[in-house]
């Protein structure tokens, strides 16, 4: 139970990393308004967000399967944050 906390530490930081990107959705209309363009053009924000993971995923992953899980979970995170 010594490292229990790690694991606590490892699934909050996952969650704000996998809903960080969601966040957009909810304030498009503000965000649109604020900058002065259209929701429409305001919501390629969220189809950038997708396609730079949907492209870029599967590149880092090729890149960094080598190194070692932990290490580079903690640079993701850290590079993160």
């Amino acid at each position: 139970m010594v490292n229990s906390w790690k694991i606590y530490i490892l699934a909050i930081l996952s969650f704000l990393v996998g809903t960080s990107e969601f966040v957009i959705g909810g304030i498009l209309d503000m965000l649109a308004k604020d900058v002065g363009v259209s929701v429409a053009a305001a919501g390629q924000l969220i189809t950038v967000c997708s396609l730079a993971y949907a492209i870029g995923t599967p590149i880092l992953i090729t890149l960094t399967a080598r190194m070692d899980r932990r290490k580079l979970m903690l640079w993701a995170l850290g590079l993160f944050s």
